[in-house]
């Protein structure tokens, strides 16, 4: 059975606090034992280690994850060929989902948002706003289809948040997996820019470990 690692005896306060008289004694060539010195070091390692990393000055509390994928098993039925079905966009020009079976060689065939295509509450030269995709290019997704672009924050929505679970699809699609992939933006009212993206996926392979459900503040 595996040993259970030790855990410091005093709070990260007093730590501090110990780190602090070590540096102030070390200022006056007052040796530390070194046994304190590790003991510190070790917990400022751990610290830094479990602390999640934020994009800096967001207040995007992150992706909230809902665990598996909603899809019913009539969504989840394979075919030889991959496809992505853009949602027809609302009354208001935006764009209201996209559904998509990813095949392997659909890996980097998408395209770059037009410059051309100004989603509802994009504003020209708002250096956070971003032209999203819902299916994004590296799995196909096109950028020349106003169905499948939405009003981003860049920073912290489109990257690193969505990227993460995009990179984990890419991941499993360079492996030659099969994945059912869906991306709804979700609206408040007339709101022109999305209040949160819903973005769910599940491999179709026995041993996939895609199978997420997780929702994303549109906020920086």
């Amino acid at each position: 059975m595996a040993r259970k690692k030790k855990k410091a005896p005093f709070s990260p306060a007093v730590m501090l606090m110990i780190a602090l008289v070590i540096l102030l004694l070390g200022a006056f060539g007052i040796q530390v034992p070194n046994n304190i010195q590790e003991l510190v070091g070790l917990r400022q390692e751990q610290a830094q280690t479990h602390t999640p990393k934020k994009p800096s000055n967001s207040a995007n509390p992150g992706p909230k994850e809902l665990g598996a994928a909603s899809f019913t098993n009539d969504e989840l039925k394979n075919s030889a060929k991959g496809w992505i079905d853009y949602h027809p966009l609302d009354s208001l020009g935006r764009a209201t989902g996209a559904d998509a079976l990813l095949k392997p060689d659909m890996v980097n065939t998408g395209t770059s948002a037009n410059q051309d295509i100004r989603p509802p509450g994009f504003i020209s030269g708002e250096a956070n706003h971003s032209r999203g995709h819902l299916i994004g290019r590296q799995m196909g997704g096109t950028g020349d289809d106003a169905r499948n672009l939405t009003t981003l924050y860049q920073n912290p929505v489109n990257t690193p948040f969505m990227t993460k679970y995009e990179n984990q699809i890419r991941k499993a699609l360079d492996t030659g997996e099969t994945i059912r992939y869906r991306v709804t933006p979700i609206y408040e009212g007339n709101e022109l820019l999305c209040k949160q993206i819903n973005m769910e996926a599940k491999g179709l392979d026995r041993n996939s470990s895609i199978n997420f459900n997780v929702t994303i503040l549109n906020e920086e």
